[in-house]
């Protein structure tokens, strides 16, 4: 009798566990109406277990538990909580493996010959133990998980279900796990194996994805500031427009007087002071591409308060064959890195020299600069001891690699160079 009362506190118990586990991990809040639907569902479930019990037999609703509990429980994730069918999948059989943890406690004190109610006892500690670790360290964790699209679960779904489905296949309706053959014992490290590799490759185009967004952000960033100088640069270019507007009829009358006095000279400096305080009006542009045009603008002033000599010649046309993202990942860790090399010589040493040409339908991009410390190359790639750099040289070879084209990097006696062909 205490046996049968154990064991259907242990059933009854294990079916709350995997609910509210099942509900934690996919962020399902535990409010009241939540908690209702769930102990109605719960309940109705219970009383299912009950009519197979007395119409069939008890096996029969351990063979029945994925339809019976696990398929109408993904049917309420998914219409009622309004969960997608690949995350409702997870957080299930992620329940279902949680069970484990109780199992095997309770598989402890069973090897070590207590009898079954103590054996039951010891689970039912196990599920309040794990549900403990589970709702106040995992769930939070993966929270953030879950929130992610679908396609970057998949790596993380692939063990919790060919493991529920294992598990149910070589333990429930067979008994092919304690049969010793050898194709059952080895699937788990195969499947491990699978998980392994293809979260290698879902996670690489995850962090691959993320510098794409880190540069967009970054791109955006260098406009917005550059936008913000062309504003002020306008304003001011503005009003000194103004001024001389203003002051036309001043600057004619002092022109005609020169002219009426033959001083023909005086006439001609004062004509080419009038011009340069003219050109000090206009926007300076490099070239004709507004993204390399925005990049460069975003360092002159850098370039000039720091005294480094920037030296270029850009002949390109204004649209690119590739984006504005990708420009911006390869000159603008090109020139940052060039400008904090330099920046460790005396400032008369400093200079920076960028050439952008085409040819042949390719854009040929070529940065020198001269260093302080000869920079060392291992297979072909600088190499630094320094924190938190590094990154930009690897940024510009997956770039112009993955655009189809070169990265070159060389050292000569004076100069680090940077050659790109894309």
């Amino acid at each position: 009798m205490l046996n049968l009362i154990t064991n259907t506190v242990r059933y009854i118990f294990t079916l709350y566990f995997g609910v509210f586990v099942t509900t934690s991990i996919i962020g399902i809040k535990n409010n009241k109406k939540n908690i209702l639907i769930l102990n109605a569902f719960c309940v109705i479930d219970l009383l299912l277990d009950l009519m197979l019990i007395y119409f069939k037999s008890s096996a029969s609703v351990i063979s029945a538990y994925p339809l019976v509990t696990h398929l109408p429980l993904l049917l309420i994730l998914i219409f009622v909580f309004h969960r997608s069918v690949l995350k409702s999948l997870l957080a299930v059989t992620s329940a279902y493996m949680c069970c484990q943890i109780c199992n095997w406690m309770s598989i402890i004190t069973e090897w070590l010959g207590y009898e079954s109610w103590i054996v039951d006892l010891t689970y039912i500690a196990g599920i309040f133990l794990t549900y403990f670790i589970v709702h106040r360290f995992i769930a939070p964790a993966l929270s953030d998980i879950f929130v992610k699209p679908d396609v970057e679960l998949i790596p993380i779904c692939i063990m919790p279900f060919f493991y529920y489905i294992f598990d149910y296949a070589t333990t429930v309706y067979t008994k092919l796990l304690y049969s010793g053959s050898r194709i059952v014992v080895e699937f788990v490290p195969f499947l491990m194996c699978i998980s392994f590799l293809t979260f290698c490759v879902v996670y690489y185009h995850s962090i691959e994805r993320q510098q794409q967004i880190a540069t967009q952000n970054y791109f955006m960033q260098i406009k917005q500031a550059q936008f913000a100088k062309e504003i002020e640069s306008m304003q001011r270019n503005e009003k000194n427009v103004s001024l001389l507007r203003h002051d036309m009829r001043h600057f004619l009358n002092n022109i005609a007087a020169f002219i009426e006095n033959n001083e023909n000279d005086k006439a001609l400096d004062y004509i080419h002071s009038i011009v340069k305080a003219t050109e000090k009006t206009t926007r300076k542009r490099f070239c004709a591409n507004e993204i390399i045009n925005i990049i460069i603008m975003s360092h002159a002033d850098s370039f000039k308060d720091k005294h480094i000599d920037f030296r270029y010649s850009i002949s390109v046309p204004s649209k690119l064959p590739f984006s504005d993202i990708d420009m911006t990942s390869i000159l603008q860790n090109a020139l940052e890195n060039a400008m904090n090399a330099v920046m460790k010589l005396e400032p008369e040493k400093r200079f920076i020299r960028l050439s952008i040409s085409e040819k042949s339908g390719k854009l040929l991009i070529s940065v020198e600069n001269p260093y302080a410390v000869r920079p060392k190359l291992i297979n072909d790639m600088p190499v630094t001891t320094e924190r938190g750099h590094g990154l930009g040289t690897r940024s510009i070879r997956q770039t112009s690699e993955r655009l189809g084209g070169k990265c070159q990097y060389s050292v000569t006696d004076t100069l680090f160079i940077v050659r790109v062909i894309i």
